[in-house]
C-alpha cells in the first residue's frame, strides 16, 4: 500500500494533527511531521476513529444491486428461511458477485471486519461459502471477513448438512455455525453435540443464531458441554 501524510485530522475528537501512514499501517501521530516524498492529504478537520466492525451480516445473501424484490411470506422464522431458499434459485442469485458488493459498500463506510454467516445447507451445497471466500480472498487487503459456516436451513432435520459443515470448515470457515437447536432443529442435543463436535475437531469456535425464548432460551445460553 502506499505511503500517506493525512494533515489536520482529529482523532477520536481532539485537537488537529498529523498522521503518518507507512505501508499501510499507522506510524506516527504528531503536528508537523516531515515526510518527504510521501503524498500528502489534507483532512479538513474531519474526526479519524479506529476502523468500524460489522459483527452481524450475511454477506452470501444481499440482493444489492439487483432488482427489487418483496417479501410477501410474513414474519414467521421457517417460512422466510424456506422462501428465501428458493428465491436465490429463482434469482440465479450468485454469492461472490453480490457479496463482493456487500462487503465493498460496508468498507466504503468505514468497516474493516466483518463477520458474516453464509449459508450451508443440501439445497445450495458449497456454493455460498465459494463464493464469499473468494470475496475475502480478493479483498483481503481492504477489509477483514470472518465467516461462519452457517447451517440456516437446519442441521438435523436435513441429513448430510453435518458433512457440508465439515466440509466448510476445511475450505476455510473460521466458525461453526448454529441455529435455534429446538425451534428449528427440533433436537438440541443433537444439534449441539454436532456442532461442538465440528469445532473442537477444526479448533475453531461457535456462533449460534439463537432465537429459542423462554427457559429453553435460558438453558441453551449458559450450555456448557
Amino acid at each position: 500500500m502506499s505511503d500517506l501524510l493525512i494533515r489536520n485530522l482529529r482523532p477520536m475528537g481532539a485537537a488537529p494533527t498529523d498522521m503518518l501512514i507507512r505501508d499501510g499501517r499507522i506510524t506516527e501521530i504528531a503536528p508537523g511531521i516531515i515526510a518527504p516524498g510521501v503524498a500528502v492529504e489534507d483532512a479538513k478537520g474531519a474526526i479519524a476513529i479506529p476502523g468500524l466492525v460489522e459483527a452481524h451480516t450475511h454477506l452470501d445473501k444481499t440482493l444489492m444491486g439487483m432488482g427489487w424484490y418483496e417479501n410477501t411470506v410474513g414474519a414467521d422464522l421457517r417460512a422466510m428461511i424456506d422462501n428465501e431458499r428458493a428465491e436465490r434459485r429463482r434469482l440465479q442469485h450468485d454469492p461472490h458477485r453480490q457479496s463482493l458488493r456487500h462487503a465493498l459498500a460496508l468498507a466504503g463506510n468505514g468497516i474493516t471486519h466483518i463477520r458474516s454467516h453464509v449459508d450451508v445447507d443440501t439445497d445450495i451445497g458449497l456454493a455460498a461459502m465459494q463464493g464469499v471466500l473468494k470475496t475475502r480472498d480478493a479483498l483481503r487487503n481492504v477489509v477483514e471477513i470472518e465467516i461462519v459456516a452457517f447451517p440456516q436451513s437446519g442441521l438435523m432435520i436435513r441429513p448430510g448438512t453435518s458433512d457440508l459443515l465439515d466440509e466448510a470448515m476445511a475450505m476455510g470457515a473460521d466458525l461453526v455455525g448454529g441455529l435455534d437447536p429446538c425451534g428449528i432443529d427440533r433436537d438440541p442435543k443433537g444439534h449441539l453435540d454436532t456442532i461442538f463436535a465440528l469445532a473442537e475437531k477444526h479448533g475453531k469456535g461457535i456462533d449460534i443464531h439463537l432465537h429459542e425464548s423462554g427457559e429453553l432460551g435460558g438453558v441453551l445460553h449458559g450450555y456448557n458441554p
